[in-house]
């Protein structure tokens, strides 16, 4: 059975739905931690809906476990980051994959390096040295870092301008609909 392309995400927080969208749309939205394992998604025209957390396209396999001991997720690597980044957790959380159950620390983990969080904190403090005195990483490290982390961001930056255009075009649509319909132009 194929899946009808066309989603809707239901926001539990307030119960406002958006869509019709596409499933790379989800992805976007899920990978920009816009999407919490509370919040449900439908491709059925939003006859039946089932926990965002439940769709594997959208990756939410991490369970965090928050510094207070309680557990939150499913969600993802975009959302890791993001609460990197924020502070709300930091590379010592431990996490647990929910496709084989392994548990590590965040700071283990590959993608890691290249997380706002770990580029801002680039260089290390010596413990009980002087605060002046800092440890650089390798300048070839640092590179390679920055470089990953470029290209992340200008997958992402094509990825939101090409959904830009997408949104316009709709706009468009819908105002020559309008225009048709009314033989008006919107206010």
């Amino acid at each position: 059975m194929e899946m009808d392309n066309q989603w809707y995400l239901l926001k539990v927080a307030d119960n406002e739905v958006f869509g019709p969208t596409p499933l790379d749309q989800l992805r976007i939205w899920a990978a920009g931690a816009k999407i919490s394992p509370m919040d449900h998604v439908s491709n059925d025209g939003k006859t039946t809906w089932i926990r965002a957390a439940m769709l594997p396209e959208l990756q939410m396999d991490w369970l965090i476990e928050m510094p207070d001991n309680f557990l939150y997720g499913p969600t993802n690597i975009g959302t890791l980051q993001e609460f990197l980044a924020t502070g709300e957790i930091n590379e010592n959380v431990t996490v647990i994959n929910t496709l084989d159950g392994s548990v590590s620390r965040i700071s283990e983990l590959p993608f890691f390096q290249a997380s706002p969080h770990r580029i801002r904190g680039a260089h290390e403090i010596i413990p009980n040295a002087d605060p002046d005195q800092r440890v650089p990483e390798s300048h070839s490290q640092m590179t390679a870092m920055l470089k990953q982390r470029c290209t992340w961001l200008e997958k992402q930056t094509m990825e939101l301008q090409r959904d830009v255009l997408r949104w316009q075009d709709l706009v468009q649509s819908l105002r020559q609909q309008f225009v048709e319909a009314t033989g008006m132009e919107p206010r």
